[in-house]
């Protein structure tokens, strides 16, 4: 008897000890995974005068002005216009996504930098598209003046260009507002 007596402390002990450890004689139920996120989660929401373009094959998306045009899934349009020519219209941007190969955006940014070679006034500076370092680089020589950002996300390279773009005007241009949402709205899915 005086054995159980002894034991009975003990087993009080070691149930103290579970408790305080949160070990129990029962399981507890496996939480539910948690939900994935939705586009609606993750992409801006398009409003009157605010589309949304949703590249889901390309893994992005972003707002733009209503007003402009996206019949092309990778390009928007600022004043498209109609007739035949090389110009579809006033300004706009390209959307071009590549593998990666294990290169950051800044290797992206030196290489096109590099390849210009002297003589031309080729400036760069760093800014956070959803959380990923993007380098942007104006006055690489090219057909149109055109501000290149390099974004590397998931070891893909998400290059946008925006066309034409003239630094020194006197006002704002419609392209720098575009440049200013796109950048600001900009998601990976």
């Amino acid at each position: 008897m005086k054995t159980n007596q002894r034991l009975i402390p003990i087993m009080m002990a070691g149930i103290l000890i579970q408790m305080a450890c949160g070990i129990s004689g029962t399981t507890t139920p496996p939480r539910a995974p948690s939900q994935v996120p939705t586009l609606e989660d993750i992409c801006p929401s398009p409003t009157a005068r605010m589309g949304v373009l949703t590249n889901t094959e390309e893994g992005y998306c972003l707002l733009y002005p209503a007003e402009y045009s996206t019949t092309v899934s990778h390009f928007i349009v600022i004043n498209p216009i109609s007739s035949p020519g090389d110009m579809p219209g006033d300004a706009w941007l390209n959307i071009a996504v590549a593998p990666a190969s294990g290169r950051t955006a800044a290797q992206f940014a030196d290489e096109a930098i590099t390849a210009a070679g002297d003589g031309f006034n080729i400036t760069s500076f760093d800014r956070d598209v959803d959380g990923e370092q993007a380098v942007v680089v104006d006055g690489l020589p090219g057909q149109d003046s055109a501000r290149y950002v390099f974004i590397v996300h998931n070891d893909r390279l998400y290059n946008l260009v925006f066309t034409p773009w003239y630094p020194n005007a006197a006002d704002p241009t419609p392209l720098e507002d575009l440049f200013t949402m796109v950048m600001d709205t900009f998601r990976f899915l």
